[in-house]
């Protein structure tokens, strides 16, 4: 079985070869129809050894889906050599499966500026935010530095954007951060750089959205705490009403009446009386039993 998948590949790689050689405008059909058993690593190293990358840029676009290294890496460097930036971004976008850095650096000091700015974009995707605003910064492209800022959610990184803005006399970009990096850049800060350098009208706005947010917050907390209170209120009252409840219950019982005498304790308590006492007693009995009797 090994064997003759050994000699299927020989017999591709051959044909593939000879197509090369005597038929190239032929080549990415051939390949189009083997792409499902080629490997395509092996073809764009056949290629770029030949030096005919371009002449199988077709094929390699048609099997970039599968997020293949060695596709990827030659369609970029085709993409670079021929300065088509967009194709060359929505590349990097939807296949990341390449060296990053390496490409990075090779295009932060391309003459277009957008070329610039795909590196830039790679240093962000890396995580290189640091890199990434300062080639933005280089360029003038203020706007993907604030994004790559507030990406980053790095609070001194905003900070020191912020502080540039201002050395930089960019007063429409400072008012600009405020916004894209809120929720990173401290009120005092920006409040203290606006004071000192005499721009807080380009401050205000931020301010009053702040302002805003905090007392919001503050109306949030007092709601929450006044319905905790209630709510402990009432539970304490239902606990008080339930407890007088109960005890108007147990006032309307009838009082425990005395238990019988056992046997025996009558004549204990006869024995027990003054005599003057027993004969009252003697009296009375005799006096009601009298007609009953």
């Amino acid at each position: 079985m090994l064997q003759s998948r050994l000699q299927m590949l020989s017999y591709i790689i051959r044909q593939f070869i000879f197509y090369l050689q005597e038929h190239p405008d032929l080549l990415n059909d051939l390949l189009n129809v083997l792409a499902p058993r080629v490997d395509h690593t092996r073809v764009v190293d056949i290629m770029r050894k030949a030096g005919q990358l371009p002449l199988v840029k077709p094929y390699m676009v048609a099997v970039q889906s599968n997020n293949v290294s060695a596709v990827n890496e030659a369609l970029n460097e085709l993409y670079i050599e021929e300065e088509d930036y967009d194709r060359l971004r929505e590349s990097i976008d939807y296949h990341d499966n390449f060296d990053q850095i390496s490409l990075a650096q090779r295009v932060e000091k391309h003459e277009l500026v957008e070329f610039r700015r795909i590196a830039a974009l790679i240093y962000k995707k890396a995580g290189r935010w640091r890199q990434s605003i300062a080639l933005s910064k280089k360029d003038n492209l203020y706007k993907d530095a604030m994004e790559t800022c507030s990406q980053s959610g790095d609070r001194d990184l905003a900070e020191e954007l912020l502080g540039y803005f201002v050395e930089q006399g960019k007063k429409e970009c400072f008012a600009a951060c405020l916004f894209t990096c809120y929720d990173l850049i401290r009120a005092d800060v920006a409040l203290e750089l606006a004071w000192m350098n005499n721009i807080v009208d380009f401050a205000f706005p931020y301010l009053l959205q702040f302002l805003r947010e905090y007392t919001s917050k503050v109306d949030e907390l007092i709601k929450d705490k006044l319905e905790t209170i209630n709510e402990v209120k009432s539970k304490e009252k239902e606990e008080k009403d339930m407890v007088a409840q109960q005890n108007m219950y147990a006032s309307l019982l009838p009082l425990a009446l005395p238990a019988p005498p056992m046997p025996g304790m009558g004549e204990v308590m006869i024995l027990d009386m003054e005599p003057c006492l027993l004969m009252a007693c003697l009296q009375w009995v005799d006096i009601s039993q009298g007609p009953w009797c």
